[in-house]
């Protein structure tokens, strides 16, 4: 069953946000957890507003571009529906990582492809753990700007720890490498 519906129910019931303001705030608040692309957001908001789950609560000009900038909001229709999810017992969480199956599958004779995609994936994962941790000081500066501020936080601890993981993770097995060579 596909979830974007009540990833942008939940966010919406933050704050009245567009759809290119929901796309930002996934890639960066639940990138290490979460997934949505544009092709995924418009269509949803569209069918949820014909649902009556969310309405537009206005439009503003977009700085010097000549396009509106569409604001939704959820409806107390919308608001059912998510709490009606937040019940329901959760699916198979389920992760897919390329990266993880090829060093899986890798062997000697990939030891510098694994050399190379393992430095990269280190490098992301401390871009991720900065990201995270300049994130997390902004909403330490603002305390309960939301009603799940403190849920955003744990989250955001979460993803914090798994980025420092993989990072740690990453150094070890470079090491391990270097020690084989």
């Amino acid at each position: 069953m596909k979830k974007t519906r009540y990833v942008l129910l939940g966010l919406l019931q933050e704050e009245n946000l567009s759809g290119y303001e929901i796309k930002k705030i996934i890639d960066i608040r639940m990138s290490f957890f979460w997934q949505e692309s544009f092709g995924q957001i418009y269509p949803e908001l569209n069918k949820m507003a014909e649902e009556g789950l969310v309405e537009i609560s206005n439009t503003e000009p977009e700085g010097d571009r000549k396009h509106e900038k569409i604001r939704y909001r959820i409806t107390q229709k919308g608001e059912i529906e998510l709490k009606k999810w937040m019940k329901e017992e959760n699916e198979k969480d389920s992760v897919r990582s390329e990266f993880l199956l090829k060093m899986y599958l890798s062997t000697s004779k990939n030891t510098e492809e694994m050399r190379r995609h393992i430095i990269k994936f280190k490098e992301q994962s401390e871009e991720k753990l900065e990201l995270f941790n300049l994130f997390k000081a902004q909403l330490n500066q603002i305390l309960e700007v939301h009603n799940n501020h403190r849920q955003i936080l744990n989250v955001l601890d979460l993803g914090i720890g798994q980025a420092k993981l993989y990072t740690d993770w990453s150094v070890q097995i470079l090491r391990d490498i270097e020690h084989e060579k």
